[in-house]
């Protein structure tokens, strides 16, 4: 009997997974992704903190965690940035073409295998420092001028297999904007990440997120890259705020330099 008891709690110990954080509809947040998160910071308001996975460290995400908070560690999936401290592993036939609106960074070949290595390391890094999830963007280098010949169907399998990957690991993953391949990975998610769709009339798409159970994650930039302080006015406020179905969104208001400045709804 004591051998079988035994057997039966390894089995067990074998078989069980870790729960993957899912967030609830509506949850509140906040995203700074150009400069270290600071202490002051950090506010009551905001129950999620997207934040840059290479310039914030551990001690970070534990003083999160100490507050209640949770932490989403955001990396570029699809993208070659020069100032990352993996940068220099990428092989030149890994990099395409730039960003349209980001002309330092080059789209990267999803379907190389050194790619997927890299990005292994860094759900490897984001699970040592203890995030609860990533966000993962540039996932949709198919409907660019990627320099690639990528189609949609190989960004789908390469969320899929970000996701895998992720949830081994412990860690919650979203999709970042892509609203073309929702239905593909939507069982895959725990959220989206999105820019804009107010603005580009796309939030129509990301509701089967909410309908899901599962939030959306949504940032409107009516101050463009302006670095003023001040609110936005009312009627940038309701173009940013108010949509059909917009009770399934969690909006915020930010300027492009993503810095700690936010506005809510």
């Amino acid at each position: 009997m004591y051998t079988l008891t035994l057997l039966l709690i390894i089995f067990s110990l074998l078989t069980s997974t870790t729960a993957i954080w899912q967030p609830a509809v509506g949850t509140t947040w906040q995203i700074i992704l150009t400069e270290p998160l600071s202490p002051h910071a950090i506010k009551p308001d905001y129950l999620v903190y997207d934040i840059d996975l290479f310039i914030n460290n551990k001690s970070t995400i534990d003083r999160l965690h100490t507050l209640n908070h949770k932490a989403i560690c955001y990396l570029s999936a699809g993208s070659f940035e020069r100032n990352r401290p993996d940068s220099d592993q990428f092989l030149d036939s890994d990099k395409g073409n730039p960003l349209d609106d980001w002309r330092n960074e080059r789209w990267l070949d999803i379907r190389s295998a050194n790619v997927r290595r890299i990005m292994s390391a860094r759900l490897d890094r984001a699970a040592a420092m203890g995030c609860d999830g990533v966000d993962p963007d540039n996932v949709d280098g198919y409907a660019a001028e990627s320099g690639f010949e990528l189609s949609k169907e190989n960004a789908v399998e390469y969320v899929n297999w970000l996701a895998g990957e992720a949830h081994t690991r412990g860690l919650a993953i979203g999709l970042k904007n892509a609203n073309g391949m929702i239905r593909q990975v939507l069982r895959n998610m725990q959220w989206s990440v999105n820019e804009e769709c107010a603005r580009l009339a796309e939030c129509g798409a990301y509701t089967a997120f909410g309908k899901a159970g599962k939030p959306v994650f949504h940032i409107e930039y009516p101050k463009g890259s302006s670095s003023d302080q001040s609110p936005v006015g009312e009627e940038e406020r309701r173009e940013a705020c108010v949509f059909r179905d917009s009770r399934l969104f969690s909006t915020v208001m930010k300027n492009l330099v993503l810095d700690s400045w936010i506005q809510g709804c």
